[in-house]
């Protein structure tokens, strides 16, 4: 069994993410976002934590994209139509939608108050201040036919919502040591 650790950390102001190869073994990537409050005490500066898991495959492809430029030409498009838009901040050029179940939550003693399915999703966004912006939301879901679980947010907003800025160099490291860890693992596996 492969020991969980950090792959990557990329910090922020009072926020950051950190990569970890805890779920390798099921096929996916954990990425948990946090935003802290540094005048709280120690063991309390955890204002809001969000867990993703993207599949291995997905990230593969992302970082494949970000390497190759695809992903800094869809960002030129959402800067220009944000502009023509009249839009204040662009829309996300990439998005992973994932979620626990009301069932699972239930087996797990984690049931919403709602009852509803957990949403959780990552987005990818061109930024103002610095060039990206990975954000993760979290919410009330609801599973659909096809399994996937997708945000039911009441006033379309989610209850939490962790936003990490990076620069291009940020990014680049991410991806490129998380695709190094992915083909590792991969490779050990045969």
């Amino acid at each position: 069994m492969l020991e969980s650790k950090q792959i990557i950390k990329i910090d922020g102001k009072n926020v950051f993410l950190e990569v970890l190869n805890s779920a390798f073994e099921i096929g996916k990537v954990q990425i948990n976002f946090f935003e802290y409050d540094i005048s709280k005490d120690k063991g309390e500066r955890i204002r809001n934590e969000i867990s993703i898991y993207v599949s291995m495959d997905k990230f593969l492809v992302l970082s494949n994209d970000v390497l190759s430029g695809r992903i800094s030409a869809l960002a030129t498009k959402a800067r220009v139509e944000q502009q023509n838009g009249g839009y204040k901040y662009c829309k996300e050029i990439w998005t992973d939608l994932g979620g626990v179940s009301a069932e699972l939550l239930k087996k797990r003693d984690k049931e919403r108050a709602d009852g509803k399915s957990l949403s959780r999703q990552m987005k990818l966004t061109p930024g103002d201040k610095l060039p990206w912006i990975f954000s993760a939301e979290s919410g009330p879901g609801e599973l659909i036919e096809t399994g996937l679980i997708i945000p039911r947010y009441s006033g379309n907003k989610p209850e939490a919502v962790v936003r990490v800025p990076m620069t291009n160099d940020d990014l680049k490291r991410m991806v490129l040591i998380v695709k190094a860890h992915i083909e590792g693992y991969l490779v050990s596996q045969y």
